[in-house]
């Protein structure tokens, strides 16, 4: 009878042991839980933040690619349209005059679009050095047809000359095309009234040369009655000014525009 009092005893005590203990384990069971899913949740949010902030980088590198792109095609294109421009202008003197104005304009418009895609995405150091290339553009259009008319007289005077001796000749046609070379030349050093008093012998001389048409030789006086700018015109039988003076700011342009794309990269 007491064994069997004992047995309820400890059955009893033991159900009232094993109650708090499954109720502790439960508790603490549920507070890993817990603290997992928070683990979880943060894990995720750092995961997403994460996520976000390479999203935006690669897109803000995205962005700063194609602008880098952007503005390096639109540099080369203005570039080539400058480039196209002044060898054009070098060759005006051979092309045939019908057709040498629309040519040049066709030429010169495509520096003015090709600088407008320089305005709008270049920096400011690239849009200040390409206002400059684009005034020695405007420049050479200017100069260019009126060059064209006076390079090419000095060609065809050149090609009039004697081909032995052209000081000592003794024909008058090559004499002729040397005196009219020769006036050419230094016309724009005279002064006014000493052109004034030759201007019938540049005449007289263009005419007996033979070298030049009726329409070119006309062309020529007409170039003749105004002397400004005559230097750049005329251009150089060593060294040309006007193209010298077009090369060193296009050679700005260039530096300031591999430097600009170099701060980007």
């Amino acid at each position: 009878m007491q064994l069997e009092q004992a047995v309820a005893a400890a059955s009893a005590l033991t159900t009232v042991i094993t109650v708090p203990v499954t109720l502790l384990a439960a508790h603490w069971a549920r507070r890993s839980t817990d603290r997992a899913a928070d683990a979880t949740v943060l894990a995720g949010i750092d995961q997403s933040r994460a996520v976000v902030a390479a999203a935006q980088l690669q897109d803000r590198a995205g962005r700063e690619q194609s602008l880098v792109e952007a503005r390096r095609s639109a540099h080369a294109e203005f570039l080539s349209a400058a480039d196209v421009l002044v060898r054009i202008v070098t060759e005006l003197p051979d092309v045939p005059v019908a057709v040498r104005r629309e040519l040049l304009d066709q030429k010169a418009t495509a520096v003015v679009h090709a600088r407008a895609g320089v305005a709008v995405l270049g920096p400011p150091t690239v849009v200040s050095q390409a206002q400059n290339l684009a005034r020695q553009c405007a420049y050479l259009e200017k100069l260019a047809l009126r060059r064209a008319v006076l390079r090419s007289a000095i060609s065809s005077l050149e090609d009039a000359w004697c081909p032995r001796n052209a000081e000592w000749c003794q024909d008058p046609h090559h004499i002729s095309a040397y005196v009219a070379w020769e006036l050419l030349a230094e016309w724009g050093r005279l002064d006014d009234e000493v052109r004034w008093e030759k201007l019938d012998l540049l005449e007289s001389t263009l005419q007996e040369s033979r070298a030049l048409d009726a329409e070119q030789i006309r062309q020529v006086l007409e170039v003749a009655n105004s002397v400004a700018h005559w230097d750049d015109m005329i251009g150089g039988f060593v060294r040309d000014p006007l193209l010298e003076r077009f090369q060193a700011v296009r050679d700005d342009f260039v530096d300031v525009v591999c430097e600009s794309l170099s701060l980007m990269a």
